[in-house]
């Protein structure tokens, strides 16, 4: 009896140990590619295609206008978006045969290795970084969510402090920027130490994520406690197996009978409004914000940069934004 409770102890304390490494993982490794337009101050100074750059018409000008390489830093933003969100089945199917462990960690290292490689007349890399970090940071995204399903009370305010944390993760790329600024690190060096942070991706794999061999599997499993039907749900159930089916479909509106039972509940209201509002300026703005101020500016650089950082960091709110509506999930659920 004795061994039991000592074991049940370990086991909570090595779940919440790997829920505070995913936390970690989470914001080093997942989300990065949002906070991405805060290299296009620091690319330009490496030569990153730099051919796209010409003088302007005069005689004497020493001006040169850059818009076309700013767009091709743009399209490889874009392009690590479009793979964050929408992995085509190609990718699915790869990552479905080989698993989330092994691709993430693989696409990870390419991404930042591509990064720690990118030099004039190897700007394509820069397309590869992006593209595989997108990749790896998805992935990590979709596995590190699953380690919720191990709590029972804690599961939604831990689900919110792993979007916090993932939703913080573009504030590095503004990090990497101050520091090159400052001429602390380059960004080869910088991309080489991201690189090496592959070791947590590996170790979490084996230590906090279950495995389809049995001897690598943890000692603890999902909580089952919400595969329970409550005795609320069995009523919504019983009233609409009860319902005619001739019943108009605004009679079941107001009347709240069946899908609109969810889709009028204030939990789930609150929880779509929460989603929405969160996921719109970090995926949207990402994409938008820098031509959007650098045009408001009068195509002043230099002012695009600062307000691009500005964003960046404010992605940390979401550290504590998240947890907050988490605690206002669980207390409806409870309720």
């Amino acid at each position: 009896m004795k061994s039991n409770t000592v074991l049940t102890r370990m086991n909570m304390c090595r779940k919440w140990f790997g829920a505070l490494w995913l936390l970690i993982e989470m914001n080093i490794a997942s989300a990065n590619i949002f906070g991405f337009a805060a290299l296009f101050k620091v690319l330009p100074q490496y030569g990153i295609f730099d051919e796209y750059c010409h003088y302007f018409d005069g005689m004497n000008s020493t001006e040169r206008d850059c818009s076309r390489q700013t767009h091709q830093y743009e399209n490889a933003m874009t392009l690590g978006i479009i793979f964050f969100n929408v992995p085509s089945m190609f990718f699915g199917m790869i990552i479905d045969r080989f698993g989330c462990r092994f691709m993430k960690l693989v696409f990870h290292i390419v991404g930042w290795l591509s990064l720690a490689l990118l030099k004039p007349g190897h700007d394509l890399l820069l397309f590869a970084h992006t593209f595989f970090t997108a990749l790896s940071g998805i992935i990590v995204l979709i596995t590190s969510y699953a380690s919720s399903n191990y709590f029972s009370k804690s599961s939604t305010i831990l689900l919110t402090l792993l979007v916090g944390s993932g939703s913080s993760s573009s504030i590095w790329y503004s990090i990497f920027q101050v520091i090159v600024d400052h001429n602390l690190l380059t960004l080869s060096q910088l991309s080489y130490i991201w690189m090496s942070l592959g070791a947590l991706l590996f170790l979490s794999s084996f230590l906090f994520l279950d495995w389809k061999i049995s001897i690598l599997n943890l000692p603890y499993k999902f909580n089952d406690g919400s595969n329970q039907i409550p005795s609320t749900s069995k009523n919504i159930i019983s009233k609409v197996i009860d319902t005619p089916c001739d019943t108009k479909w605004y009679t079941k509106i107001y009347q709240r009978i069946g899908l609109w039972q969810h889709l009028t509940n204030p939990l789930y209201v609150l929880n779509v409004l929460y989603l929405g509002f969160l996921m719109m300026p970090t995926i949207l703005l990402s994409i938008i914000w820098y031509p959007w101020v650098y045009f408001l500016n009068g195509n002043d650089k230099a002012q695009a940069d600062k307000y691009t950082f500005a964003l960046n960091m404010s992605a940390v709110s979401q550290i504590v934004l998240c947890p907050i509506i988490g605690l206002l999930l669980a207390f409806g659920t409870h309720r």
